[in-house]
């Protein structure tokens, strides 16, 4: 798994994600994204180079987005292709971060 990060103007944290987010995967992020809350109020994250999402993966995502949201922010995830964003809706994770087709959409979640 890959992880880049950039912090754009205003505190917004850009993630982008490469790779499978399976047991490694997800072991590889969970330190990063549990930093994240006390980095940043805005969070988004390109899964456009994620092709398989196990739960686990989603825990850390919705544990990242639940803590940010207690500390008044706002997480967006964009670019999930089909399987991934299958997984996503079927989890309900929409419920708790807004799912983005694009990174201008997930930007202006988080900025607004």
């Amino acid at each position: 798994m890959k992880l880049s990060q950039e912090v754009l103007e205003s505190g917004v944290v850009k993630v982008a994600l490469e790779g499978d987010l399976d047991i490694m995967g997800s072991s590889q992020i969970d330190l990063p994204f549990k930093g994240y809350p006390e980095q940043t109020k805005k969070l988004f994250v390109d899964i456009t180079g994620v092709q398989f999402l196990a739960s686990i993966s989603i825990r850390v995502l919705v544990k990242t987005a639940k803590a940010i949201g207690n500390n008044g922010g706002r997480m967006a995830v964009y670019g999930a292709q089909e399987a991934p964003a299958k997984v996503l809706m079927s989890t309900g994770v929409d419920r708790i971060i807004a799912l983005c087709d694009d990174e201008a959409s997930a930007l202006a979640q988080v900025t607004r």
